[in-house]
């Protein structure tokens, strides 16, 4: 037997001890990697409780596996003492991880060549399936460390009428209507680009999308490398207190200047977002790398919950950071690409905020175009869908002319038609049409809805 029972003890006696460790190993071993069934059940119950914010120790699992008959035969609860009564365990549990994932490996390839053997002996198979039977084992384990899946033409048809028949419609968020429209619902494995010069609103239309989303029943992870986790809650909380006419005022909200009536409106949109599933991320710096490991943690933690990780947002895509030694061109095109990669390999939708090159305000109407993603054109490739955020109002409200002038009432009437409205421009859709909508722009809540 390909196998190393003590090492598979370790890893799970880590865990007991260390339940900081759970995360890490998590990452490196699943549950149908020990040779072991039980401490491989052991494993599942102490993982999912852990992402689950419960006991995750000895005695918590002692009591879920009060009546396991595997479990008493096994010792029971001095099975579980006997592991973490060896402190030794926490010394290198996770090259041990390593180890217990590389034997699965070996296993299945193993297990995969002994049926091959059995075929070879059979005359009655034919020699073409016995070569398929040995491809298919020996790539096995590159299929699993890669991501890469293999299929036939028919099976790319059948997984598209899988998709037809679910009735799964990709993230949508309802309170900003004409995004949902232009994006037809953010879909798994997608990478979206929301971009726009600075003022234009990106962070307040990715919050209201979020929170729509995750009132609508989808779960979001918000990553957030510009804004604070405090400024992050001013803002949410000012769009959640509004309710369309009025709510606190975002600026009150940052000025700490809150009026007794507004802290019971605060607190039950604290409330709200207690029970929304959503969480965020306050990074000041965080690589791509990292980032994958931490949706792949945090999409463990929704399913702990009996949740879904359906949305990834990023805010923002440049401040991401790359491999050293990268100019800035080559950092954004590693970024966009693995971007693109983690949306595919989590199956969730990755909506990413970018910013626009000052070429934007160069010229007339400031409409942004592809050509002004900025430092890459490897993002306009790797994105399904790029949508553009326009609002003249603040570009108008640059350029007032002269009181009592002509040019003031061309300029008044301007203002008065693009007040409080904010225009979404789809440039591309790689499954779909482009096309541009108008929503509203509630600056003085931080709120962005439909017209």
């Amino acid at each position: 037997m390909i196998a190393n029972v003590e090492a598979e003890n370790v890893v799970l006696a880590a865990m007991l001890i260390d339940s900081g460790k759970i995360d890490r190993i998590a990452d490196i071993v699943q549950p149908e990697d020990f040779v072991d069934p039980l401490l491989g059940r052991l494993f599942l119950a102490s993982r999912d409780s852990y992402f689950a914010g419960k006991a995750c120790g000895a005695v918590a699992l002692n009591s879920m596996f009060a009546s396991d008959e595997a479990y008493q035969s096994a010792g029971g609860f001095a099975l579980l003492a006997n592991l973490t009564g060896n402190s030794v365990a926490l010394i290198g549990a996770l090259d041990l991880a390593k180890q217990v994932s590389d034997l699965a490996k070996r296993r299945r390839i193993a297990e995969g060549m002994a049926d091959a053997m059995d075929m070879v002996a059979d005359q009655s198979v034919s020699l073409s399936d016995v070569v398929e039977h040995v491809d298919t084992a020996m790539s096995a384990a590159a299929e699993q460390s890669s991501g890469i899946s293999f299929m036939t033409g028919a099976g790319c048809l059948d997984a598209m009428m899988a998709q037809l028949d679910s009735k799964d419609r990709g993230v949508t968020c309802k309170v900003i209507p004409p995004m949902d429209d232009l994006l037809g619902g953010a879909r798994r494995k997608q990478m979206i680009v929301l971009a726009a010069r600075p003022a234009m609103g990106k962070t307040a239309v990715a919050l209201s999308y979020s929170l729509g989303a995750a009132q609508n029943g989808h779960g979001v992870l918000y990553i957030s490398l510009e804004m604070s986790g405090a400024e992050l809650g001013a803002r949410m909380a000012a769009d959640l207190c509004f309710d369309g006419h009025g709510g606190v005022y975002y600026g009150d909200l940052v000025n700490q200047d809150i009026k007794p009536r507004d802290r019971d409106k605060i607190k039950q949109a604290r409330q709200m977002l207690a029970d929304m599933p959503i969480e965020v991320v306050d990074a000041s710096s965080l690589s791509v790398h990292r980032l994958g490991v931490m949706v792949r943690r945090y999409a463990r933690r929704f399913a702990a919950k009996g949740e879904r990780l359906d949305l990834v947002v990023v805010d923002y895509l440049q401040l991401l950071s790359a491999d050293k030694g990268k100019s800035a061109y080559e950092a954004v095109s590693q970024i966009s690409r693995a971007l693109k990669a983690i949306a595919k390999e989590h199956d969730v939708a990755v909506l990413a905020l970018a910013q626009l090159s000052r070429e934007v305000e160069k010229r007339p109407g400031c409409r942004p175009q592809l050509s002004d993603l900025r430092d890459s054109g490897q993002i306009e490739q790797d994105a399904d869908t790029v949508m553009f955020l326009l609002r003249n109002e603040y570009y108008l409200s640059k350029e007032q002319p002269e009181p009592h002038t002509a040019e003031h009432m061309k300029w008044e009437q301007l203002m008065t038609e693009n007040k409080g409205k904010i225009e979404f421009l789809c440039a591309k859709r790689r499954n779909g049409e482009t096309g541009k909508g108008v929503g509203a722009f509630h600056g003085a809540y931080q709120a962005v809805r439909g017209l």
